[in-house]
């Protein structure tokens, strides 16, 4: 008699496990290099560079001579945010 409830309890955790491994997989990343050197053809001079899982870091002089700081999403190449870097 007890076994149902238990057995109802059990399914509800592991459900959500599938619905996981069902999800779309993540999209591969561009390797960090790739990033720099998309910043460099635009004029930028990159002063340092970060991988941090999903994104890519850069701190830049910009062709205008602003420092500036970015955020780039390591699978598309899209530039997040753009600040100066004071």
């Amino acid at each position: 008699m007890f076994r149902m409830p238990l057995i109802a309890a059990l399914v509800a955790l592991i459900a959500p496990m599938g619905v996981q491994a069902q999800q779309k997989p993540l999209a591969p990343i561009r390797p960090l290099s790739e990033t720099v050197r998309a910043f460099e053809a635009r004029g930028y001079i990159v002063r340092s560079a970060e991988d941090d899982g999903r994104t890519h870091e850069i701190e830049a002089i910009a062709p205008d001579g602003r420092r500036i700081e970015a955020v780039v999403e390591a699978a598309s190449g899209e530039v997040l945010t753009e600040r100066n870097d004071d």
